[in-house]
C-alpha cells in the first residue's frame, strides 16, 4: 500500500525525463531548463521512482546496479537541491528570455537539414574558399567597412547588416533543432566584451550526441551561403554602392565564421560542436576552473564543484586550457588592435562634428547616433554580465 508521501514523490518524480548520453544518463526538467548528468543508477533510481513511488524499492534496485548501497535520501536531496523536483513552471516562461514561436513544423524544417540541404551548404563553403584563393580582388579588407560617404552611416550600415545576418545565423540554429523537435530561446547576450544574439538550445542534451552536430554547425551552414551569394553576385562586378554594400556582406560573413572557430574557448559554435563530440558535458565551466588553478588559486567552493566534475571533462580540460587561454588573449588582441582603435576613430569623428556642426544638423544626429552606438557597443556587454550573474545567483538563469 502507498502511502501519501510516497505518491507526492512518484508525482514529483514523474515530471522528470531520462536520455542516455552515451556514457552518462540526463536527468531533466525541460520546462525549466534544468538538466543534470548521473551516472546508471541514478537514472535506474528516478525510474524506479516514477514506476512505484517507493523510496524503498527505488533505492534497492539502484544499489543493485551499482554493486553498493545507494543513499536513496540523499539522492533524493541532491535532485530537489539542483531544481529537478520543483514544481512545474509558470506560464510566461522566463524572465529576461524571448520565446521564439513555434510555427514552423518540425517536418519543414528537416527539409533544410537533410542530405541535399547539407551537400549545398558544403558547396557553397567549397565555392566561397575557391573563388577568395583564385580571385584575389573578391578578398575583403577592413577598409570596406566605410562603404557609405561618412563613418557614422558606415558604422550604422555595419551595424544593421550585423543584426540581420545575426538574426538569421540564429535563426538557422533555431530551425535545425525544431527539425529535431528540440524548442528554442532566443536573446541577446555577451561572449567576453562582444554583444552578441544567441539561441538557448538546452534541451538538446536529450537527443543522442550524434544527432547535435547539425544544430551546431546550422548557423556556419548559412553564414556560407550568404557568402557564396554574395561572392558570386561581386562577379558580375556592380557599380556604386551596390558593389560596395555586397563586399561589407562579404567582410562580415568571413568575419563572423572566422569569429565562431577562433572563439571556441569563449562558447562559440565550435566549441559547442567540439564538446559534443569530446562527449563532454561542461566543459567550459571545467576548463574556466583548470585555468584558475593553474594561474590563481581556486576557492574552497570551486575545489569542491572541479572534483565533482566528469573525469572525462576533466581530462580534456587540462588540454583544453591552451586553446582556451589564447582564444581569450586572441580575443583581447583584436579588442585592443581593432576594435578599440575603430571605436576610438569613430568617437573622435562624432566629437569633431559634435563641436563643429549646427545642433539639429545631419552632421549633429550623426555623430550623437555614434556616441550612442559606441556607448551601447562598449558599455552592454559588462551590464550584461552583471545582470546575467545576478539571475544565476538568484536561480532564474543557468
Amino acid at each position: 500500500m502507498t502511502t501519501p508521501l510516497d505518491e507526492q514523490l512518484r508525482e514529483r518524480a514523474a515530471r522528470l525525463t531520462i536520455a542516455f548520453d552515451g556514457e552518462a544518463w540526463i536527468l531533466g526538467r525541460p520546462e525549466l531548463g534544468v538538466f543534470v548528468a548521473v551516472p546508471e543508477p541514478g537514472a535506474v533510481f528516478v525510474t524506479a521512482l516514477q514506476e512505484t513511488g517507493s523510496l524503498d524499492q527505488a533505492t534497492a534496485r539502484a544499489s543493485q546496479i551499482a554493486g553498493e548501497q545507494v543513499n536513496g535520501t540523499d539522492f533524493v536531496d541532491g535532485l530537489t537541491a539542483a531544481g529537478l523536483l520543483d514544481p512545474p513552471a509558470e506560464a510566461g516562461g522566463t524572465r529576461g528570455q524571448i520565446k521564439w514561436i513555434e510555427g514552423v513544423s518540425t517536418r519543414s524544417a528537416a527539409r533544410l537539414f537533410g542530405p541535399i540541404a547539407w551537400s549545398c551548404y558544403a558547396a557553397a563553403a567549397l565555392f566561397s574558399a575557391s573563388l577568395l584563393v583564385i580571385r584575389p580582388d573578391l578578398r575583403p579588407s577592413w577598409e570596406d567597412a566605410w562603404f557609405l560617404p561618412s563613418p557614422g552611416l558606415s558604422a550604422f550600415g555595419w551595424l544593421l547588416i550585423g543584426i540581420a545576418f545575426g538574426a538569421v545565423h540564429e535563426a538557422w540554429h533555431w530551425l535545425a533543432g525544431r527539425a529535431l523537435g528540440v524548442p528554442a530561446i532566443f536573446r541577446v547576450s555577451y561572449r567576453g566584451i562582444y554583444l552578441v544574439f544567441e539561441t538557448d538550445l538546452t534541451q538538446i542534451v536529450t537527443v543522442p550526441r550524434s544527432r547535435r552536430h547539425g544544430v551546431y554547425l546550422a548557423g556556419m551552414a548559412i553564414d556560407t551561403v550568404i557568402l557564396a551569394a554574395a561572392l558570386a553576385l561581386r562577379l558580375l562586378d556592380p557599380p556604386g554602392v551596390l558593389g560596395d554594400l555586397l563586399a561589407v556582406v562579404v567582410l562580415s560573413q568571413i568575419f563572423g565564421i572566422a569569429w565562431q572557430w577562433a572563439a571556441l574557448p569563449l562558447r562559440s559554435d565550435s566549441y559547442a560542436l567540439l564538446a559534443n563530440a569530446l562527449r563532454c558535458h561542461n566543459l567550459y565551466r571545467t576548463t574556466w576552473l583548470t585555468a584558475k588553478s593553474i594561474l590563481f588559486r581556486l576557492t574552497q567552493a570551486e575545489t569542491t564543484e572541479l572534483s565533482e566534475t566528469s573525469a572525462r571533462d576533466r581530462r580534456v580540460a587540462r588540454w583544453f586550457v591552451v586553446p582556451y587561454v589564447a582564444g581569450i588573449a586572441g580575443m583581447v588582441w583584436i579588442f585592443v588592435t581593432g576594435v578599440l582603435p575603430l571605436a576610438v576613430s569613430l568617437g573622435r569623428w562624432a566629437l569633431t562634428q559634435l563641436g563643429g556642426s549646427a545642433i539639429g544638423s545631419a552632421g549633429f544626429w550623426q555623430a550623437l547616433a555614434v556616441a550612442a552606438y559606441l556607448i551601447v557597443q562598449l558599455g552592454l556587454p559588462p551590464l550584461l554580465a552583471l545582470r546575467e550573474r545576478r539571475l544565476r545567483r538568484a536561480g532564474e538563469l543557468l
